[in-house]
């Protein structure tokens, strides 16, 4: 775990995002697998280091995002991804050992047992409503009302727990009993707060909570295990801790799509409100997660931002405002963000550019990476945007033609990093090493 000196509070985030960057790289308490693994990973972390501070690089850096390939070229399922935890290790490992990447080239899994104990309804999955070829699948739905912003921008964790939560999952059903968890403040008020848990439906949900939480346990030590297998051979990682912009958790979480862009129109002060009273949890929960897992950088996905959904005016008045507070409330910490930009941001280059330099990597999706260049050259690390479709349709003579491009684009450029703009599951082994070697020719 990362521990603050006693000063940190008078450090600058320049001068916080160095401690928290040196405790990255120092990779303290990590036991290699050999002395060949540990100077390759010394290497690799340290060139990434440099490339997220904009201090240059030896050479520029590749991240294929190909996990899910690396799974289902060994044979691997849909269905293995949500339930088999246990089969993710030997593939990934030796897909890795193999390719010899930059950074490590991981997978995903699903805690399928966890959605089947409490009953999601937010996705569908293999095995359930799936065939056994594919992972999961959102379900866009109305999980908060459009009269029930009053209630949320209240007490968003009052609302988490009693509202969104048993309709996320029907066997949380009998959290919609739970005390008003503020109003306990005297003696007096234990006894009736405490009530609901004599309930037998509230028992036997904690009963529930109890099997999910240990199938959870088996979940996350997995994850665990291969994250740490993966260092030890030599391949450290860009980002562990992950999050989402206020707007798209009420977007794709709450409202859902439809909700979200006629609230625009009927509700525009309920939808700042909301996302105002998610910027301070965010922030407070996303420290507390980098400091528990010594990471310096913090990702998070844009889905609701991106060119075409909204306008630029609407965009500065509903997306940016607190998307920004937080990505500048984890810098006043010393956390970088990491941030995909799926689909285009063109339009948004010159808002986007107001961060501070070194405070942001960008990992671009379908944006014009010369434009990204003149935006944020010098005060971003740029990562991207080789198309998915070249990754998987495409020749190798187009792949590595697209790629010479960046290249050259971005010779000489201080942060980049070369990466496909969004993650495949059907591409080839020539595919792959052409743009893993294609850095280093």
């Amino acid at each position: 775990m990362f521990v603050k000196p006693d000063n940190w509070d008078q450090l600058s985030p320049e001068e916080k995002k160095k401690i928290r960057l040196d405790y990255w790289e120092s990779s303290e308490g990590l036991v290699f697998a050999s002395p060949e693994a540990e100077a390759r990973y010394r290497e690799r972390i340290h060139r990434l280091r440099n490339a997220i501070d904009l201090n240059g690089t030896d050479r520029i850096i590749s991240n294929p995002s190909v996990g899910s390939y690396a799974l289902r070229r060994a044979g691997l399922t849909g269905y293995d991804m949500v339930y088999n935890y246990d089969k993710f290790f030997d593939p990934i490992m030796e897909f890795n050992n193999e390719f010899q990447p930059d950074l490590a080239i991981n997978g995903f899994p699903y805690p399928g047992p966890v959605f089947d104990i409490l009953g999601l309804q937010t996705y569908v999955w293999s095995g359930q409503r799936l065939s056994e070829e594919y992972d999961i699948q959102a379900v866009e739905g109305e999980y908060m009302m459009a009269d029930e912003y009053a209630d949320f921008i209240m007490d968003p964790s009052g609302f988490w727990l009693k509202t969104y939560l048993p309709r996320m999952c029907s066997a949380l059903e009998p959290l919609r009993k739970m005390p008003d968890l503020p109003r306990i403040s005297e003696i007096v008020d234990l006894g009736g707060a405490l009530l609901p848990f004599g309930m037998p439906d509230v028992q036997e949900m904690l009963k529930k909570l109890m099997e999910a939480g240990n199938e959870a346990m088996r979940w996350i030590s997995t994850m665990g295990k291969l994250g740490g297998a993966l260092a030890a051979a030599g391949f450290p990682s860009l980002s562990s801790v992950f999050w989402k912009v206020p707007f798209d958790f009420l977007g794709d979480t709450l409202r859902g799509t439809k909700g979200i862009m006629t609230d625009m129109y009927r509700r525009p002060k309920d939808v700042l409100a909301a996302c105002e009273a998610y910027v301070p949890i965010l922030v407070s929960g996303i420290t507390k997660a980098c400091d528990a897992m010594g990471a310096p950088v913090a990702m998070a996905p844009l889905h609701k931002g991106a060119d075409g959904f909204m306008s630029q005016e609407q965009f500065e008045t509903f997306y940016w405002p607190t998307f920004k507070a937080v990505m500048l409330g984890l810098w006043e910490e010393g956390i970088v963000s990491f941030l995909f930009a799926e689909g285009g941001y063109n339009s948004r280059l010159e808002t986007i550019a107001e961060m501070p330099k070194g405070s942001t990597v960008w990992w671009f999706d379908q944006t014009d990476m010369r434009r990204a260049k003149e935006a944020l050259e010098g005060r971003a690390c740029i990562q991207g945007n080789v198309p998915a479709s070249l990754m998987t349709t495409g020749t190798v003579e187009q792949l590595r033609a697209y790629c010479e491009d960046l290249l050259e684009v971005f010779s000489g450029s201080a942060g980049f990093i070369l990466a496909n703009g969004a993650g495949v599951d059907k591409t080839t082994d020539e595919h792959v090493r052409t743009m893993i070697e294609i850095v280093r020719q």
